[in-house]
């Protein structure tokens, strides 16, 4: 039976909870290594201009991203829907000495005054979009005039994807029972192509669209190794900005 996209949410916001210490395992074990920092602090910090201040980091999951900018002074707060996730934040607080702010909330729909953001970011938040245009456009009010959008992803499902290699472990089971093929076909960016995806963020609105890619993230998945069900893929940056 085919769920709703209540249902749909609550599946995934399970499956995220569920296991969000192992992924946070392995993306801790990846930021120890050497260059991983750097090129991810790199990834965002070359789209955001100067005098950016408020930062905020959309689908923050373990935090990472938001602690990464909020290291080198960003202003961040970080929103997820899911519970076990932003335990797993909120547990490296304590140790930051410019912490970021996490609380529980939709990435699509922040809970944020129009035009008070300097910035709004992502990482693997573009592929779960349901109403990807709606988001957007939500993602814009919410940003002042110059204000940017930066957002790191890749295209986790090809286009006319089967389902691939039968899952091996039970994390992987129970990703591919929560993005199942029902699921994945009303994710409007979980096969879009770089093109498409471009095209839906001038729609709504932005301007100097622009998706960079990113070889040197790619060469240190190949020398430090992914997650388990995962190959190394080339990831793009998307940038915009509101129009002054």
């Amino acid at each position: 039976m085919t769920r709703t996209a209540a249902e749909d949410q609550l599946a995934w916001n399970r499956y995220w909870t569920r296991w969000a210490a192992e992924y946070d395992e392995h993306q801790l074990t990846r930021l120890s290594l050497p260059g991983e920092r750097e090129a991810w602090s790199r990834a965002f910090g070359a789209a955001l201009p100067p005098g950016t201040r408020e930062v905020l980091d959309l689908g923050t999951g373990s935090g990472n991203v938001a602690l990464l900018l909020a290291a080198v002074g960003y202003d961040v707060t970080g929103i997820d829907l899911s519970p076990g996730m932003l335990d797993e934040a909120r547990a490296k607080l304590e140790s930051h000495p410019h912490p970021p702010t996490f609380f529980e909330a939709d990435a699509t729909d922040p809970p944020f005054p129009h035009r008070s953001l300097d910035a709004i970011v992502s990482r693997y938040l573009l592929w779960t979009l349901r109403d990807a245009p709606t988001a957007l456009r939500r993602w814009h009010e919410l940003l002042r005039p110059g204000g940017v959008l930066v957002a790191v992803d890749g295209q986790w499902f090809e286009p006319e994807d089967d389902g691939g290699a039968a899952p091996a472990t039970a994390r992987q089971e129970h990703f591919a029972e929560a993005y199942d093929e029902a699921a994945v076909d009303h994710l409007d960016f979980a096969r879009a192509g770089v093109e498409r995806i471009c095209a839906v963020w001038e729609e709504a609105g932005f301007v100097d669209v622009r998706a960079d890619p990113l070889p040197e993230l790619l060469e240190l998945d190949r020398a430090h190794g992914v997650a388990p069900g995962h190959s190394p893929q080339l990831l793009h940056r998307f940038s915009a900005r509101r129009a002054d």
